[in-house]
């Protein structure tokens, strides 16, 4: 049986977003996640750019500079909750096991840019 969890992804500062399944059955990894959330912004039309068809195609690409989960308020003490939390490989079984129990209150913020 495969165990995952919901997620709703968003592009700041602009309003383009998705929702992903994320499969927590196995070992996840940021690479994995970084892959898969790379795709999806690729494929939906949530995450197309405003005036992107008139856009150059060339150059470099977007790629993912960071990846920070913004905590929900509903039920939790700001005074010692931490308004996001930045990804890592290290913290991210955890922020998924939390994911879990928010039920779609968090939200994952995708830094995305040009490389350099």
């Amino acid at each position: 049986m495969t165990s995952s969890v919901p997620v709703l992804f968003t592009l700041p500062p602009s309003n383009r977003h998705e929702v992903i399944l994320i499969d927590t059955s196995s070992k996840p990894t940021l690479k994995a996640l970084n892959k898969q959330i790379t795709s999806t912004i690729a494929e939906s039309p949530n995450c197309t750019e405003f005036m992107s068809k008139y856009k150059s195609k060339e150059g470099p690409q977007e790629t993912i500079q960071e990846i920070k989960i913004h905590w929900s308020e509903a039920g939790r003490d700001r005074k010692v909750w931490p308004e996001y939390t930045i990804l890592t490989e290290a913290n991210l079984p955890g922020v998924l096991e939390l994911l879990k129990m928010g039920a779609g209150k968090d939200v994952l913020e995708i830094k995305v840019g040009k490389e350099e």
